[in-house]
C-alpha cells in the first residue's frame, strides 16, 4: 500500500498514522472489514452529543460532515438547500450544461436568503400570470413590484395571490402598497429592528435616489431560529460550491464555465474526474489556481497516497478519495481501487503533512461506515446512495410493484456517473463523445422520506457510536 513514488520521510508519515489508527499497513481494508471497540466513556446520554462541525479549508466550515454526491440523481437545488439547512454541503454535478449550472447556483442563492443583492422584481404593468411564471422559475413565493425607473412601489406576497384565479389581473392591482424601505447600507442588527416593529417579511433596500439596490428578508434573517446549523455565509445566503470537469485538455471553455459559476457566488471549485492523479487534473489545477488563487478547489478521486500528494502539490485545497467503492459504481470490475478504509487513512497521512483535507467518496452505508472514515482521517464524508432516495433528489417518483411486499412502492432511480444510461444523457447534452465501457450501473431505491429525516438518523447513529467512544465531537472522534 505504501507506494515507491514516497519518499522515506513520506512513507513514515504514512506507516506511522497506520500504528495511530491500528490499522495494518500491508492489507488493506474496507468499512465491513472492521469494528470499533468500546472505549470508556463519560457521557451519560448520547443526547449529550451535539458538535459535529468539521473543516474542509480556511473559508469552508461545515456543521455536520455530509456532503451530497455531485450526481445527477442525487444533488439538484432542492438537494443543495434542503442538506445545507441541515448544515452540510451540496455541490452540483460538473456533467450538466454551464446554463443549468447558473440556475441552479442562482436558485440556490436566492433561497432563504437574508440579504438578496439582486433581488427579482416585476413592473406594476404585468400580469399575475407573468408574476407566477416568474416565481415559478426560481422557486419562491413574492416579488418586489417596481415601476420603469426600478422604484419600488410595493410587495407581491403569497396573501395577495394565493387566492386569486383571474391570472390576466394586473401586479398593482394585487400588490401590497403600504411599503416600508429602508437605506440600501442599513446593518442586520437594525433590519432586525424595524421587522420587529412593523411585522413584515420583506425590507427592501434603496440607493439616495430611491431605486432599489437590494432586499432583506425576515424569513432569511431569523434563519437561525428554525435552521441552527444552516451553512450560510456572511449575506445570509447558502454556499455554493461550483463544479467543472477536466475532459483532454482544459480548453478555454472550461475557464469561461468557472467565470460564470464565480459570478454566481461560488466559494469553492470541485474539480471531478474519476482519474485525478492525471496530467489532465494538474492541468486544470494549475490552470484554475493562477486565475483564481483565492477560490478553494477540491479535487477528486484519487485512492493512493501518491495521488493525494500529487493533487496537493499542484494546488488542490481538499482531496476526495475513492474509486469503486460507491454502490452504483463499478470501477472494480476493471482492477482499479484500494478498499476505502485503507484509501482514507493512506490519502490523510499524506494531507496532514500539507496541512490539507480529504474527504471520503463511496461506500457510506450507515452511520458506523461515517464514523470509521472520520476515524481514519476523513473531515466529511461524500453521500450518493442513502441521500438518493430522499424527497429532495432531483429524480421524479414513479411507482415499481415489489414482488417481496407484494405492494405498489414510490421509488426513484439513482444513476451512476459513469453509467450507459448517464453517458447517453451527456451524449445527448453535448458533453461527451462517445459511449465508453460503463463504469457504473442504474439502481432502483425506494422513496424514504425527507433529507432532514435521513439526516437525523444519521446523526443518531454517529451519537450512539460516539457515547460507545467516549467521544463528544469531531475532532476527539479523530
Amino acid at each position: 500500500m505504501i507506494g515507491i513514488n514516497l519518499n522515506s520521510e513520506e512513507r513514515k508519515l504514512i506507516l506511522d498514522f497506520f500504528a495511530l489508527k491500528q490499522l495494518p499497513h500491508d492489507v488493506a481494508l474496507t468499512f465491513g472489514d472492521v469494528a470499533l471497540p468500546e472505549g470508556h466513556s463519560d457521557i451519560r446520554s448520547r443526547s449529550e452529543i451535539s458538535d459535529f462541525r468539521t473543516q474542509l479549508s480556511p473559508n469552508l466550515k461545515l456543521s455536520i460532515p455530509f456532503i451530497s454526491a455531485n450526481m445527477e440523481s442525487v444533488t439538484g437545488p432542492e438537494m443543495i438547500i434542503a442538506v445545507e439547512r441541515e448544515g452540510g454541503l451540496g455541490i452540483i454535478p460538473q456533467s450538466i450544461p454551464v446554463e443549468e449550472k447558473k440556475r441552479i447556483l442562482d436558485v440556490v442563492k436566492r433561497a432563504d436568503c437574508a440579504r438578496i443583492n439582486d433581488p427579482l422584481t416585476i413592473n406594476f404593468g404585468k400580469t399575475l400570470r407573468e408574476a407566477k411564471n416568474l416565481m415559478n422559475r426560481f422557486k419562491i413565493y413574492s416579488l418586489v413590484v417596481v415601476d420603469e425607473k426600478f422604484m419600488p412601489l410595493g410587495i407581491l406576497s403569497t396573501r395577495d395571490w394565493k387566492y386569486e384565479t383571474d391570472e390576466n389581473k394586473k401586479v398593482e392591482e394585487l400588490m401590497s402598497a403600504n411599503l416600508i424601505k429602508a437605506n440600501h447600507d442599513i446593518g442586520f442588527e437594525e433590519a432586525r429592528s424595524i421587522l420587529r416593529k412593523n411585522k413584515i417579511e420583506k425590507l427592501p433596500l434603496v440607493d439616495k435616489t430611491g431605486k432599489l439596490t437590494s432586499l432583506i428578508t425576515a424569513h432569511g434573517l431569523f434563519y437561525h431560529m428554525h435552521y441552527p446549523r444552516a451553512l450560510r455565509d456572511e449575506n445570509g445566503q447558502f454556499i455554493r460550491v461550483g463544479s467543472i470537469g477536466v475532459g483532454k485538455t482544459f480548453k478555454p471553455e472550461h475557464m469561461q464555465d468557472i467565470e460564470l459559476q464565480i459570478n454566481s457566488g461560488i466559494t469553492a471549485l470541485l474539480i471531478d474526474t474519476a482519474r485525478a492523479f492525471s496530467e489532465n487534473t494538474r492541468d486544470a489545477i494549475v490552470a484554475v489556481k493562477k486565475a483564481f488563487p483565492k477560490l478553494t478547489l477540491i479535487v477528486g478521486n484519487v485512492s493512493t497516497p501518491e495521488g493525494a500528494k500529487f493533487l496537493f502539490e499542484s494546488g488542490a485545497d481538499v482531496v476526495k478519495v475513492g474509486q469503486g467503492p460507491g454502490e452504483a459504481c463499478r470501477t472494480r470490475e476493471v482492477g482499479i481501487g484500494i478498499p476505502q478504509l485503507t484509501a482514507i487513512a493512506a490519502c490523510s497521512a499524506v494531507a496532514k503533512k500539507f496541512g490539507k483535507t480529504v474527504i471520503a467518496d463511496g461506500g457510506i452505508k450507515n452511520p458506523g461506515d461515517i464514523v470509521k472514515a472520520i476515524i481514519a482521517g476523513a473531515s466529511a464524508v461524500m453521500i450518493g446512495y442513502l441521500f438518493a432516495g430522499t424527497e429532495e433528489s432531483p429524480p421524479e417518483p414513479y411507482s415499481y410493484y415489489s414482488e417481496d411486499l407484494k405492494a405498489d412502492l414510490a421509488v426513484k432511480d439513482y444513476i451512476g456517473s459513469a453509467s450507459h444510461h448517464a453517458q447517453l444523457s451527456r451524449i445527448g447534452k453535448g458533453n461527451l463523445d462517445y459511449l465508453r465501457r460503463p463504469e457504473g450501473v442504474k439502481r432502483i431505491v425506494p422513496v424514504t422520506g425527507t433529507l432532514s429525516r435521513r439526516v437525523s438518523d444519521l446523526l443518531d447513529g454517529m451519537r450512539s457510536a460516539m457515547s460507545y467512544l467516549g467521544a463528544r465531537n469531531l475532532k476527539e472522534l479523530h
